[in-house]
């Protein structure tokens, strides 16, 4: 059955030029599939996987160069890409994957009018794989010769069903030109781009221009060729999170089914920083067993018209959702409830709606249910404890609550770096102290800026702070600490009792040592110093600028509030500048100066 489901595709296979070695590859089934991740890095789960086709091993074609060299060469490349996309479902639909499937294609392809049309659609129906996993992926590679005739050919596999991205997006013929006509669900930036893009600014501006544009034609951005962490990290904090490259994961036979460990966590700055879970959204709200009848469920419905959504449980755990509109609209037939009054709510509940458990970040559930296709049907989600039920969260309450912290987080944030400013520090500084939990909290200062804006300028000084607070991201900001911006060149970070806090400022300290020297000029870098007068107008030496570190472990006991802990923050930031180098100070002080200073005058009994 499965084989005269495409037997079309088999009678196109054969009509080849004679003698050609891709002939024998397609006739012997011996093109074979390989798989590379896509990585959705903020979610950390597996996107899907891009199929990309190989020659046998040890053939003069099995490099992918050398196959689609030979069928332009042979005139088989509508042959040769039918073949490669029906190996790659074959093989899909062999390993059981899931998430969706991104398939190369050549868009000329689609303009051969020997090409058999629907080709893709009935071998997916013969595998049993939904169009929508699949993803017609469109090299831009070769210039496309009828625009007009590739947009009618891809409304028709929208039609379908299926997805649409363009690949290496900035590599080739057609550009921004082919985005706007075809308004593909993905764009792939190409990996020119993303090399190191973490060392490149021009890069970063022109990758920041392709997610602006992205987000108001509501096509993802899918950044490819990642081969660091850095990189990576980059990404992250650009706002990037569909992810793919030899880091992440090199092209295999057998696809990978988790994210990495070694896959850092993201990073973003804007939304990192509250530490509110969905707990603090949750209601009650009375579930269904999965067996009982529909009736019941409708009469509930019926009785109050406040009540849009019902979790159904099988044995205390999530199994689905009840709508009101579903249910209602089976209801509304002639013989609906005649139909389905006794039958169990299963037969009517969405088997897949958004659960999460009770500590997940609100960040965390604001992106899954905005990446959610199915969004619009959605107004409540589970929430769970321990896997067991535990209520309901509201989709408008979400974000709500997600659109005043994003309106709160860019009032207060530093204009220069975007990092949190004053009133998101102290209250997270207040907010430690509430908890009574040990915490760190570490100060850095530069020293020598002063001079060194006198000398380079005010823009280059705003250079360095920009860099510094990217640095700080990439080492705290990484593990997830809360990373501020003070003002000028003071910064604060807040750690976790159990966050490794001196492994971090150390790295910090070497790799502010190591980098600093690329913003000097060549004069000053031989000289590892520069000249510039002092406060008193007299010309003076001053070495290369350094990070002075000053952390301390406030008692909640004493400090009362975040002035107390500015107070011993300060203090211990004062002592590590004594020294010209880069230094960090841990101060043993616990509580402030002025409460030290009283109970010193309190008589002893």
């Amino acid at each position: 059955m499965l084989i005269n489901s495409y037997t079309s595709i088999n009678v196109m296979l054969t009509l080849s030029v004679p003698g050609s070695p891709i002939n024998e590859l397609i006739a012997e089934q011996r093109l074979r599939p390989v798989f590379q991740p896509i990585i959705d890095v903020r979610a950390r789960r597996i996107l899907g996987h891009e199929a990309l086709i190989r020659g046998p091993e040890g053939h003069a074609l099995e490099m992918p160069t050398a196959l689609f060299a030979e069928a332009r060469q042979s005139n088989l490349l509508s042959e040769l890409d039918l073949a490669c996309r029906r190996a790659a479902l074959l093989q899909y639909h062999r390993l059981g994957m899931s998430g969706s499937l991104f398939v190369n294609v050549n868009p000329n392809v689609l303009l051969d009018h020997r090409h058999p049309k629907g080709s893709t659609r009935r071998l997916a129906e013969a595998l049993k794989i939904a169009p929508e996993q699949i993803v017609i992926e469109l090299s831009e590679q070769d210039a496309v010769q009828d625009t007009n005739g590739l947009k009618a050919a891809l409304t028709h596999y929208r039609q379908l069903g299926f997805r649409v991205a363009i690949d290496d997006l900035g590599a080739g013929y057609s550009g921004l030109k082919l985005w706007s006509e075809l308004q593909p669900d993905f764009v792939k930036i190409d990996q020119h781009f993303i090399q190191r893009l973490d060392q490149d600014p021009v890069k970063r501006e022109f990758v920041q221009s392709i997610v602006a544009l992205a987000r108001s034609m509501d096509s993802k951005v899918i950044a490819e060729g990642i081969e660091t962490r850095a990189e990576l990290e980059q990404l992250q904090a650009m706002g990037i999170y569909y992810c793919q490259g030899f880091w992440l994961g090199r092209p295999a036979a057998e696809p990978i089914s988790e994210v990495p460990g070694y896959v850092p966590k993201s990073t973003g700055q804007l939304l990192s920083h509250s530490q509110e879970t969905i707990e603090c959204l949750i209601r009650n709200a009375v579930a269904m067993d999965i067996n009982d009848p529909l009736e019941k469920a409708f009469e509930r419905l019926r009785a109050d018209d406040r009540l849009h959504s019902i979790p159904v449980l099988a044995q205390g755990m999530p199994a689905g959702m009840l709508h009101r509109a579903r249910v209602m609209e089976l209801y509304s037939t002639p013989f609906g409830r005649a139909l389905y009054a006794n039958k169990p709510v299963a037969r009517a509940m969405d088997k897949h709606p958004i659960i999460v458990d009770r500590h997940t970040p609100l960040e965390q559930v604001s992106y899954l249910i905005t990446d959610d296709d199915n969004m619009g049907t959605h107004q409540h989600f589970i929430v769970t404890s321990n896997g067991h039920y535990h209520g309901l969260g509201s989709v408008r309450g979400l974000l709500r609550t997600m659109t005043e912290q994003r309106l709160m987080q860019a009032r207060y944030a530093n204009p220069l770096t975007q990092l949190p400013g004053n009133v998101p520090i102290y209250r997270k500084i207040d907010q430690a102290l509430q908890q009574a939990q040990p915490f760190y909290v570490a100060y850095f200062d530069l020293n020598h800026f002063k001079p060194y804006n006198d000398v380079y300028g005010y823009a280059q000084g705003d250079k360095v702070l920009q860099w510094v607070a990217e640095l700080l991201q990439q080492i705290i900001g990484k593990q997830d600490q809360f990373l501020g911006h003070v003002g000028g060149d003071d910064f604060v970070a807040v750690f976790d009792a159990g966050c490794d806090w001196q492994s971090l400022c150390h790295e910090v300290i070497s790799r502010f040592d190591e980098e600093i020297i690329d913003f000097y000029r060549p004069e000053d870098r031989l000289r590892r110093g520069m000249v510039a007068r002092n406060r008193n107008g007299e010309l003076q030496c001053y070495s290369l600028l350094g990070i002075a570190i000053g952390v301390v472990q406030p008692d909640p006991q004493y400090c009362h509030s975040h002035g107390d802990v500015a107070l011993l923050a300060s203090s211990a930031k004062q002592a590590a500048k004594q020294q010209e180098q880069s230094h960090f100070c841990f101060s043993a002080d616990r509580r402030p100066q002025q409460i030290r200073s009283r109970e010193l005058k309190v008589p002893c009994c």
